[in-house]
Protein backbone atom coordinates (compact mmCIF):
# COMPACT_ATOMS: atom_id res chain seq x y z
CA UNK A 1 0.00 0.00 0.00
CA UNK A 2 2.76 2.42 0.91
CA UNK A 3 4.13 2.19 -2.62
CA UNK A 4 0.86 3.46 -4.08
CA UNK A 5 0.72 6.43 -1.68
CA UNK A 6 4.25 7.47 -2.59
CA UNK A 7 3.41 7.15 -6.26
CA UNK A 8 0.24 9.21 -5.80
CA UNK A 9 2.14 11.87 -3.83
CA UNK A 10 4.79 12.06 -6.53
CA UNK A 11 2.13 12.35 -9.23
CA UNK A 12 0.36 15.14 -7.31
CA UNK A 13 3.63 17.03 -6.87
CA UNK A 14 4.32 16.74 -10.61
CA UNK A 15 0.82 18.05 -11.44
CA UNK A 16 1.26 20.95 -9.01
CA UNK A 17 4.56 21.90 -10.66
CA UNK A 18 2.89 21.76 -14.07
CA UNK A 19 -0.07 23.87 -12.89
CA UNK A 20 2.34 26.44 -11.41
CA UNK A 21 4.07 26.77 -14.81
CA UNK A 22 0.77 27.65 -16.50
CA UNK A 23 -0.14 30.19 -13.83
CA UNK A 24 2.65 32.61 -14.61
CA UNK A 25 1.89 36.20 -15.66
CA UNK A 26 3.83 35.76 -18.91
CA UNK A 27 1.46 33.00 -20.04
CA UNK A 28 -1.63 35.16 -19.39
CA UNK A 29 -0.13 38.05 -21.37
CA UNK A 30 0.67 35.71 -24.25
CA UNK A 31 -2.92 34.42 -24.27
CA UNK A 32 -4.30 38.00 -24.27
CA UNK A 33 -1.97 38.96 -27.11
CA UNK A 34 -3.03 35.89 -29.08
CA UNK A 35 -6.74 36.64 -28.62
CA UNK A 36 -6.24 40.28 -29.62
CA UNK A 37 -4.31 39.21 -32.68
CA UNK A 38 -7.09 36.87 -33.81
CA UNK A 39 -9.75 39.56 -33.27
CA UNK A 40 -7.78 42.09 -35.33
CA UNK A 41 -7.13 39.49 -38.05
CA UNK A 42 -10.84 38.57 -38.21
CA UNK A 43 -11.86 42.23 -38.43
CA UNK A 44 -9.32 42.85 -41.20
CA UNK A 45 -10.50 39.84 -43.22
CA UNK A 46 -14.12 40.92 -42.76
CA UNK A 47 -13.33 44.41 -44.01
CA UNK A 48 -11.41 43.14 -47.04
CA UNK A 49 -14.12 40.66 -48.00
CA UNK A 50 -16.74 43.36 -47.60
CA UNK A 51 -14.78 45.72 -49.84
CA UNK A 52 -14.02 43.14 -52.55
CA UNK A 53 -17.50 41.65 -52.81
CA UNK A 54 -19.24 41.40 -56.18
CA UNK A 55 -19.63 44.62 -58.12
CA UNK A 56 -23.00 45.88 -59.23
CA UNK A 57 -23.76 46.52 -62.90
CA UNK A 58 -27.06 48.23 -63.49
CA UNK A 59 -28.21 50.65 -66.18
CA UNK A 60 -26.60 53.65 -64.44
CA UNK A 61 -23.44 51.87 -63.25
CA UNK A 62 -19.96 52.08 -64.68
CA UNK A 63 -18.20 49.07 -66.18
CA UNK A 64 -16.92 46.09 -64.21
CA UNK A 65 -13.54 44.67 -65.29
CA UNK A 66 -12.65 41.02 -65.94
CA UNK A 67 -9.32 39.64 -64.83
CA UNK A 68 -7.08 39.54 -67.95
CA UNK A 69 -7.36 36.49 -70.21
CA UNK A 70 -3.97 35.16 -71.31
CA UNK A 71 -4.03 32.80 -74.29
CA UNK A 72 -1.88 31.11 -76.89
CA UNK A 73 -3.32 31.41 -80.36
CA UNK A 74 -2.61 29.54 -83.62
CA UNK A 75 0.50 30.75 -85.47
CA UNK A 76 4.24 31.15 -84.89
CA UNK A 77 4.80 32.03 -81.23
CA UNK A 78 1.43 33.76 -81.09
CA UNK A 79 -0.26 34.87 -77.91
CA UNK A 80 -2.84 37.40 -76.82
CA UNK A 81 -3.86 39.32 -73.74
CA UNK A 82 -7.58 39.98 -73.65
CA UNK A 83 -8.77 42.81 -71.41
CA UNK A 84 -12.53 43.00 -71.07
CA UNK A 85 -15.16 44.77 -69.04
CA UNK A 86 -18.88 44.35 -68.54
CA UNK A 87 -20.89 47.21 -69.94
CA UNK A 88 -24.35 47.95 -68.54
CA UNK A 89 -27.30 47.82 -70.90
CA UNK A 90 -30.54 49.85 -70.92
CA UNK A 91 -32.67 46.82 -70.07
CA UNK A 92 -32.31 45.31 -66.57
CA UNK A 93 -30.59 41.93 -66.25
CA UNK A 94 -28.53 42.27 -69.44
CA UNK A 95 -24.90 43.13 -70.12
CA UNK A 96 -22.42 43.54 -72.95
CA UNK A 97 -18.67 42.85 -72.93
CA UNK A 98 -16.20 45.39 -74.32
CA UNK A 99 -12.99 43.67 -75.44
CA UNK A 100 -9.48 45.02 -76.07
CA UNK A 101 -6.97 42.51 -77.52
CA UNK A 102 -3.17 42.82 -77.53
CA UNK A 103 -1.67 40.19 -79.86
CA UNK A 104 1.97 39.17 -80.38
CA UNK A 105 3.66 36.75 -82.78
CA UNK A 106 3.99 36.18 -86.52
CA UNK A 107 1.51 34.77 -89.01
CA UNK A 108 -1.16 34.46 -86.33
CA UNK A 109 -4.46 32.85 -87.24
CA UNK A 110 -7.99 33.79 -86.31
CA UNK A 111 -9.49 32.44 -83.08
CA UNK A 112 -12.71 32.74 -81.13
CA UNK A 113 -13.59 34.36 -77.80
CA UNK A 114 -16.28 32.62 -75.82
CA UNK A 115 -18.03 34.55 -73.05
CA UNK A 116 -19.86 32.22 -70.67
CA UNK A 117 -22.06 33.33 -67.79
CA UNK A 118 -24.02 31.80 -64.95
CA UNK A 119 -26.67 33.47 -62.82
CA UNK A 120 -25.77 32.18 -59.35
CA UNK A 121 -29.22 33.04 -57.94
CA UNK A 122 -31.36 31.35 -60.62
CA UNK A 123 -28.96 28.76 -62.05
CA UNK A 124 -29.47 30.06 -65.61
CA UNK A 125 -26.46 29.72 -67.93
CA UNK A 126 -25.54 30.95 -71.39
CA UNK A 127 -22.85 32.45 -73.51
CA UNK A 128 -21.73 33.68 -76.88
CA UNK A 129 -18.79 32.98 -79.16
CA UNK A 130 -17.34 35.64 -81.46
CA UNK A 131 -14.54 35.58 -84.03
CA UNK A 132 -11.26 37.48 -83.67
CA UNK A 133 -9.56 37.97 -87.05
CA UNK A 134 -5.89 37.45 -87.94
CA UNK A 135 -5.07 41.03 -86.91
CA UNK A 136 -6.49 40.61 -83.41
CA UNK A 137 -9.68 42.57 -84.07
CA UNK A 138 -12.99 41.33 -82.65
CA UNK A 139 -15.55 41.11 -85.43
CA UNK A 140 -18.17 43.12 -83.55
CA UNK A 141 -18.91 46.85 -83.80
CA UNK A 142 -16.61 48.84 -81.46
CA UNK A 143 -15.25 45.59 -79.97
CA UNK A 144 -18.42 45.10 -77.89
CA UNK A 145 -20.08 41.69 -77.60
CA UNK A 146 -23.86 42.16 -77.28
CA UNK A 147 -27.05 40.29 -78.09
CA UNK A 148 -27.95 36.61 -77.95
CA UNK A 149 -27.55 35.11 -74.54
CA UNK A 150 -26.16 38.16 -72.77
CA UNK A 151 -29.31 38.45 -70.63
CA UNK A 152 -28.90 36.28 -67.53
CA UNK A 153 -31.53 38.27 -65.63
CA UNK A 154 -31.27 40.07 -62.33
CA UNK A 155 -29.04 38.70 -59.60
CA UNK A 156 -25.45 37.61 -58.98
CA UNK A 157 -23.70 36.67 -62.22
CA UNK A 158 -20.33 34.99 -62.77
CA UNK A 159 -18.80 35.38 -66.24
CA UNK A 160 -15.65 33.91 -67.82
CA UNK A 161 -13.81 34.47 -71.09
CA UNK A 162 -12.33 31.42 -72.83
CA UNK A 163 -10.63 31.05 -76.21
CA UNK A 164 -10.99 28.37 -78.90
CA UNK A 165 -9.57 27.79 -82.35
CA UNK A 166 -11.53 28.12 -85.61
CA UNK A 167 -11.77 24.39 -86.41
CA UNK A 168 -15.23 23.17 -87.36
CA UNK A 169 -17.45 21.38 -86.24
CA UNK A 170 -15.58 20.69 -82.99
CA UNK A 171 -13.68 23.72 -81.73
CA UNK A 172 -10.72 23.01 -79.46
CA UNK A 173 -9.87 25.09 -76.41
CA UNK A 174 -6.65 27.07 -76.69
CA UNK A 175 -4.13 27.01 -73.87
CA UNK A 176 -5.27 29.93 -71.75
CA UNK A 177 -5.88 31.42 -68.33
CA UNK A 178 -9.54 32.53 -68.42
CA UNK A 179 -10.64 36.01 -67.45
CA UNK A 180 -13.32 36.10 -64.74
CA UNK A 181 -15.72 38.58 -63.18
CA UNK A 182 -18.48 38.44 -60.55
CA UNK A 183 -21.20 41.11 -60.65
CA UNK A 184 -24.74 41.83 -59.56
CA UNK A 185 -27.17 42.77 -62.32
CA UNK A 186 -30.09 44.98 -61.33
Amino acid sequence: MRYRIDTAATANAARAATDYRYMSLKRVLANRFSVRTWIIAAATVGAVVGITGPASAGAGDTSTTFTPTLTRIPGQNCAAIINASLMPQPRPGEFAVKVAITRTGESCSAFRIFVQWKNVDTGATGGQSDRVDENGVLEQPDGVITGMGMGPGRGRVEATIDTTDESYPQRRDQEHLPGRVMTILN
